[in-house]
């Protein structure tokens, strides 16, 4: 995939795990992930980004932000 949506609150594992999981295999590392989530403290935040995403969007949010979020990640993965 080019980019990676991933909540924090999954069933089994949480989005973090996920995140650091993706970030420390050699096959997925370089794809953009952004965390959309319900959780918006900003401890939450910076654990998402510290496990590696990219970007962190707490619910409710704009979807023109999380367009554009996804154009400047994606743009960034390309042209490294």
């Amino acid at each position: 995939p080019d980019l990676l949506i991933l909540d924090v609150m999954l069933p089994k594992m949480d989005g973090y795990h996920i995140c650091r999981l993706l970030k420390s295999d050699e096959q997925f590392k370089n794809i953009p992930i952004i965390m959309l989530t319900a959780r918006s403290q900003e401890t939450d935040k910076q654990a998402g980004l510290e496990h590696g995403a990219d970007a962190y969007i707490p619910k409710p949010f704009e979807p023109k932000y999380l367009m554009e979020k996804i154009e400047e990640l994606i743009g960034r993965s390309t042209h490294p």
